[in-house]
Formats: structure tokens, sequence, C-alpha cells
């Protein structure tokens, strides 16, 4: 089992835990995750992580994939990863929202699938093809690159006319250039990881991608969605196997002695995200709490539905309680069918309410213990 943490994405002054980045790689955690949303974006974190870090995985969780055209995502990381040594870097990426694709980010929502399945092959076309080499295998100067005629003898170019990407530009008054490449020397090829809720992504996932975040996972949910992966890796052929293919599941987490009182900071978390969630509260039993969460929500009744969100539920979702009861408590997450967690401190909405939550930097240790890193 792999184990990680995430920096926070959704204070309104944005800093980095750097004490407990710290100590996780002291103690033998695999990777540390940054994420973007309506603040911070999600590369200049890891940029500063790998000026301050020795091994540690730097890894996007994830890039939303409407912020920025996927080679400049390609190219990016590539630049981080040759910042930070070589073979550290994690490629997540997710279609993030309709509100911030289109409201923030001026692109187009529709197709979010065949989107990302080109996304996704241009992130690969960069990575592949990475170092700018002739027919011929000789070096091609990057300065060079910007002549037509040179990049005409390039042994390989970056292109796709597909998901709504068009490179080299295509369309109207298009000046027919040439492919490119990323000039940098080609390193380990950074592995490609999805964000995926609904059916059909999770499946193109499974068939595209290196490995999957699933969205509000827990012990007990994966054979809800072990026929949506076996559906992927079956288009994908012969040569994908689920044993090399990674499954990210988010943990937030509070130390606390009161264990009711640590898991009423995680229950308006369940109450906010109750209709995107159905699916898996579902597949956890809870059927038809979906739906009396959302009808008290739209009748102003708040407290109601939060009263009503019960507490086997909220305990199978988030880790809350002393150090000894969450090490006894992640058994299940090892057992989950996840291969890495990822752990986060902390209520991840209403953020406001919990100013007096303090970090217990202490359980990262307890996790690391756990998981049999030290």
């Amino acid at each position: 089992m792999k184990i990680a943490t995430e920096i926070p994405w959704g204070e309104r002054r944005f800093r980095i835990p750097l004490e407990r980045i710290k100590r996780c790689e002291q103690f033998g955690y695999d990777a540390v995750f940054a994420a973007e949303g309506a603040g911070n974006d999600v590369l200049t974190p890891l940029a500063y992580l790998a000026a301050v870090t020795e091994r540690i995985k730097l890894g996007t969780h994830i890039a939303t994939l409407t912020a920025r055209p996927p080679t400049t995502l390609a190219q990016a990381l590539l630049t981080l990863d040759s910042l930070a040594g070589g073979g550290r870097v994690i490629a997540g990426v997710g279609s993030g929202f309709p509100s911030s694709a289109e409201g923030w980010h001026g692109q187009r929502w529709a197709g979010p699938v065949p989107r990302m399945r080109a996304y996704v092959d241009v992130l690969r076309q960069v990575f592949q093809t990475a170092g700018s080499y002739d027919t011929d295998g000789q070096e091609i100067e990057p300065t060079e690159l910007f002549a037509e005629p040179v990049r005409a003898r390039l042994r390989a170019g970056v292109a796709t006319q597909s998901g709504g990407f068009s490179i080299p530009y295509a369309g109207a008054g298009s000046l027919g250039v040439e492919p490119w490449v990323s000039a940098l020397e080609p390193g380990p090829e950074p592995p490609i990881v999805l964000a995926a809720v609904g059916p059909q992504m999770i499946a193109l996932t499974a068939e595209v991608a290196d490995g999957w975040f699933p969205w509000g996972f827990a012990p007990g949910m994966m054979p809800a969605f072990e026929p949506l992966l076996a559906a992927g890796f079956e288009k994908a052929g012969p040569g994908k196997r689920r044993e090399d293919f990674d499954i990210w599941a988010l943990v937030d987490l509070v130390v606390c002695d009161d264990v009711r009182s640590g898991l009423d900071r995680f229950r308006s978390y369940v109450v906010d995200w109750a209709a995107p969630m159905q699916f898996q509260i579902e597949a956890l039993g809870f059927t038809g709490l979906t739906d009396r969460l959302v009808e008290l929500t739209a009748a102003g009744r708040g407290q109601e539905a939060l009263a009503a969100v019960p507490d086997e539920l909220v305990d199978t979702l988030f880790l809350v309680g002393s150090h000894k009861r969450i090490a006894e408590r992640l058994a299940p997450w090892f057992e989950s069918g996840a291969t890495g967690l990822i752990f986060r401190y902390g209520p991840q909405v209403q953020l406001g309410q919990h100013a007096d939550l303090v970090e217990d930097l202490d359980v990262w240790e307890t996790i690391a213990r756990a998981a049999n890193r030290i």
C-alpha cells in the first residue's frame, strides 16, 4: 500500500504544511499531492517542494484539464521532474467542473470523455517524444525548432485533431505549421492518473491511464466499481494489467478524544456532496439517504439534514479518533482495493467553521507505522 499526503487547497490564505511534508518524507511516504480550485494553482507548490525535498514523489491531484492545453501541462511536468531530479512526478488530471471550465477557464464543457481521451493521448505523445531528434537520430538544437524546415525533419511530432484540440492548429486562418516536440531530454515517463466519477470516465480511465483517483471512495465500495474498471481494461487489450494500475483514494482524518465531535466535523461534507456521491453512498448500503438529504437541504432544513447523516456512514468515509483508533480503523482501508491512500487533515468544506482545528503532526508517524513504513 502506497501512502501520501496532500497540500490544503481550499484556504483563503495559501500555505504549504512543510513540517508535515518533511515528516512524511522522513517516515517513508511515497508522494505528496497538490490540488487547485478557486484559489491556488497546482504546479507552483510542487516546484517549491522540489527544492526542499529529496525523494518523495510530487503529484498533481488534480491539474484541471480545461486550465491548460495538454502540451502546456506536459511541458510544465517535464520541467518540474527535471528540477526534482527525474522520476518523481505523477501526472494527475481531471475535468474539473462545468462552472470552472466555462466561468474561469473560458472553455466549453461539453464532451468531457472524448476530450479527456485526446488530452491523455497528447500527454503521452509529449512524454514519449521528448528530446529533439531528426529522422536519422541526430540531435536538433532546441533553438532551431522555431524554423519550419527544421521541425519538418523531426523523427516524431505531437499532433491531434480530436477531442476539441487542434495541434498543430488546423482551423480557419491556420498557417499550416509543422508539429513540435519538447526539447527536454527524456527521462522516466510520468504515470498519468485520472480523476473520474461517472461510469464512462471511470471506464476510460482504466483503458487509457496508469491510475485512478476515485472520489468519495471508502472500504466496501470496490465491488461496485469493478465492472466499470473491467470494461476499460478489456477495451485496452491484453497489454493492460490490473496489477499495474494504481488506485489512489483520499482519506480525510481528524485526531480527537471525543469521536462523536470528530464525526460531527465531517457531516457537512456528506450533506453538501450528497447528490454527486449517491452512487458511493448507496454502494455502502445507505439506499434512499441521498434523496432524503437533498430534500431536507432544499427545504432549508440544514440542521435536520446534518442529524440525518448516520454515524456509521461518516465513520466509514473518514478517520476519526485517537491515534490508536485511527491505526485500528486503517485496516479496512488497507484491504479496500485501493493501492494508495492520500491522507488529508481535517474537513475539506466550510473551512471557516473549523478555525479551531489544530493539526496533530504526530498522526503522520502513526499512519506510517500502521503501513509498516517504520
